[in-house]
């Protein structure tokens, strides 16, 4: 199977999983490790870099990104001032985040691999700056990739994922309509600085029937799916749209009056709205048949 294959199905296995038994999902962190467990699965060659009797796994939760960005502004979007989140700018403009579960390019892990044999670059043979260098936790050697303009510097990441969790215990937040609105536009920058590489996924489970809130207004959940369905919403009087290059998928399944309720799940873009090239088309043909 290629990454592609494995990654689709994983996300497969996780939604139906996840509409066949909600509960089986506590926190968001029980759908990260689905996630990757899923992925994992069976693909110990194509998502494992063997080199010199090391193993790396591709798949990581918490991976860091390759640019700054102040979690409130989030919200408000950078717009097209993206040159103020680069990594090298000050630590004023920001720090950097996290995805919430990547699969790295395998050509990244492999050309780090690869100068260990490089003799002009003798400081690589140190396995522990091998690994740190894929770990990429360090910005300084993100930046040093950068300047020495290094093909891997916008192609760590192949796939990035965000999730968002609503249960019972949240759907009322107005909140979760936010976070996953920010998720978006962490996403876009991320296609923004891979100029295009990384594909960007947003996956929002739902374990719970819709809530009224105090204020009367529309249900937080409805908010959400429609943002999805639409491919936009009004909060706070602005306007949000998902990111064109992203894809994002709704996935309902809860208990109503003793009985689970699931459909099928809500993506942006939606099936058959794509040019046949686009990447997004088989994913959403994988979880949605």
């Amino acid at each position: 199977m290629t990454v592609e294959m494995l990654v689709y199905d994983g996300i497969r296995k996780t939604i139906n999983r996840f509409r066949e038994n909600p509960f089986f999902y506590f926190t968001e962190s029980d759908i990260h490790a689905s996630l990757q467990r899923d992925i994992m699965e069976g693909g110990s060659k194509e998502l494992v870099h063997r080199k010199d009797g090391i193993a790396v796994s591709l798949v990581h939760l918490e991976y860091p990104t390759n640019f700054r960005y102040e979690k409130s502004k989030l919200l408000e979007g950078y717009g097209n001032d993206i040159l103020i989140t680069s990594i090298d700018n000050e630590a004023k403009y920001g720090d950097r985040g996290n995805f919430d579960l990547v699969v790295l390019n395998k050509d990244f892990v492999l050309s780090v691999f690869e100068k260990t044999h490089d003799s002009e670059n003798s400081e690589f043979t140190d396995l522990e700056m091998i690994l740190k260098r894929v770990i990429n936790k360090d910005a300084s050697l993100s930046i040093e990739r950068k300047h020495k303009d290094d093909s891997t510097y916008k192609r760590e990441v192949q796939y990035a994922i965000e999730v968002k969790f609503i249960h019972p215990f949240n759907a009322r937040n107005i909140n979760m309509l936010e976070e996953v609105i920010t998720d978006n536009e962490k996403l876009r920058l991320a296609t923004e600085h891979s100029d295009g590489f990384t594909k960007a996924i947003n996956l929002v489970f739902c374990s719970s029937q819709e809530k009224v809130r105090s204020d009367r207004k529309d249900p937080v959940i409805n908010r959400i799916r429609e943002y999805i369905r639409n491919g936009k919403t009004v909060h706070e009087n602005r306007e949000y749209k998902v990111p064109e290059a992203a894809l994002n998928v709704f996935i309902d399944s809860h208990l109503d009056e003793s009985r689970k309720n699931t459909d099928k799940p809500i993506t942006w873009p939606a099936k058959g709205t794509m040019n046949s090239e686009d990447w997004r088309n088989e994913l959403i043909s994988t979880i949605i048949r």
